[in-house]
C-alpha cells in the first residue's frame, strides 16, 4: 500500500492567508456602533440623541477597526458620522486583523494535530497563553470607545 501524500505546506498556509484575509473582509459587517444615521453635534458632556454618532465613533472591523469613520477629507457632510464609500480602509490595521484571524487559524489547526498525535504538545504551553492574550486583547477592545484614530 502507498503512504498517504501530505499537503505540501505552501498551500496550507496559502489556504490559511486565504480565509484569514476572507474573515478579515466578513469582520467589515460588525459595525459599532450599529445604528448611527447622523452626526451627533451634541456637547462632549451630553449624550447623544438616538441613531447618531460622533466623529470618529463609528468603526468596523474586528478586533481592530480597519474602517473608521473620517468627516474630513471628501466626506460629504451627510456622511459625517456614518461610515461611507469615503472611509478608506486603515491598511495596517486590516493587515494586524488578518494575522490575528491567520494566527488563531494556524492554532486551531495545531490543536488538531496534537489531538491526533502528529505533533509535539510542549509548544501548546506557549501557544494557549498568547491565544489567551490575543482573546483577551480583542475583547479589551471591543469595550474600548475610542475618541480619535
Amino acid at each position: 500500500m502507498a503512504g498517504k501524500k501530505s499537503i505540501p505546506p505552501f498551500v496550507l498556509y496559502g489556504l490559511i492567508v486565504f480565509v484569514a484575509v476572507g474573515l478579515t473582509l466578513v469582520s467589515q459587517n460588525f459595525v459599532r456602533p450599529a445604528d448611527c444615521r447622523g452626526l451627533c453635534d451634541a456637547p462632549e458632556t451630553a449624550p447623544c440623541p438616538p441613531g447618531t454618532c460622533r466623529a470618529f465613533e463609528q468603526r468596523t472591523g474586528l478586533p481592530l477597526p480597519f474602517r473608521v469613520d473620517n468627516p474630513g477629507g471628501g466626506s460629504p457632510t451627510s456622511g459625517w458620522g456614518v461610515l461611507g464609500p469615503e472611509d478608506l480602509p486603515n491598511p495596517l490595521f486590516f493587515l494586524l486583523d488578518a494575522f490575528f484571524y491567520g494566527l488563531l487559524l494556524w492554532w486551531a489547526g495545531y490543536v488538531v494535530q496534537v489531538l491526533r498525535g502528529k505533533a509535539a504538545p510542549e509548544l501548546l504551553a506557549i501557544l494557549l497563553p498568547l491565544a489567551l492574550l490575543l482573546i483577551i486583547l480583542a475583547g479589551g477592545y471591543l469595550l474600548y470607545r475610542p475618541v480619535l484614530f
